[in-house]
């Protein structure tokens, strides 16, 4: 997964009053006290719409003596599109694409019947979507086998993120390694469902096991995590 921003070993101390986005050249550059942000990288900190620039300054204006960058997820997508993207694009889109090969919503259980249901009820619209809206038709099958998805299927997908912009794209990779779906990714992207009808999607085995074993603390924990990264993502997406 990408490391958005990264985030220094030691907190550092604010050094700014008052931080604003202002355009700038075709973007938004993220200012503190007048003066440009510099990204991990070193490059200036911009955003590529007045939406996810305000909601970057919005969040270096809630830190407080430190700024920490673990609790600025707009900063840190941001700045890996300002480091990364012009070089890691094509990476990013065959990050996404590689998942079609082993897609969640493509390998089905066989036993017990109600997991089998719930598969179906949370994956069937997904994939029906992506057919008839995106032409991206994948095939499904029961255990562990390997499924040999269509080419059309792949062409398809590739169309999608060829069209889509750097942020679109970093924002569906996020998604799809988090859910481990591209289906669910491309559905984000294109706000297809609800976000948190999509993560639900990508919960159905692990809410399964915990329905019928017990919650797990440190699985739920997991969770947790999980939904508050999916959330970031498609918080970005809608901000791009």
């Amino acid at each position: 997964m990408t490391r958005l921003g990264e985030t220094p070993p030691r907190l550092p101390k604010r050094f700014y009053k008052a931080a604003s986005a202002e355009s700038d050249g075709g973007a938004f550059h993220i200012r503190l006290d007048g003066k440009t942000a510099k990204t991990r990288g070193g490059k200036p900190l911009c955003a590529v719409t007045k939406s996810l620039g305000e909601a970057v300054a919005r969040e270096w204006n809630a830190q407080g003596e430190h700024i920490a960058f673990a609790r600025m997820p707009m900063t840190r997508y941001a700045m890996t599109v300002c480091d990364l993207g012009g070089r890691d694009l094509d990476i990013w889109r065959e990050a996404v694409l590689a998942f079609l090969k082993s897609d969640l919503c493509c390998y089905r259980a066989n036993e017990p019947a109600e997991l089998v249901a719930r598969q179906s009820e949370a994956w069937n619209p997904l994939l029906a979507w992506a057919g008839s809206e995106l032409n991206v038709r994948l095939s499904t099958g029961a255990g562990v086998g390997f499924i040999e998805q269509p080419h059309d299927a792949y062409a398809a997908a590739r169309a999608v993120l060829a069209a889509a912009t750097t942020e679109q794209v970093l924002g569906v990779k996020e998604a799809t390694e988090i859910s481990g779906s591209a289906v669910i990714g491309l559905a984000l992207l294109k706000g297809a469902f609800p976000a948190d009808q999509l993560f639900a999607a990508s919960r159905v085995d692990e809410e399964f096991q915990s329905d019928r074993w017990g919650a797990d603390a440190e699985a739920s924990a997991r969770e947790v995590t999980l939904r508050r990264d999916f959330l970031d993502a498609a918080r970005f997406l809608s901000l791009v």
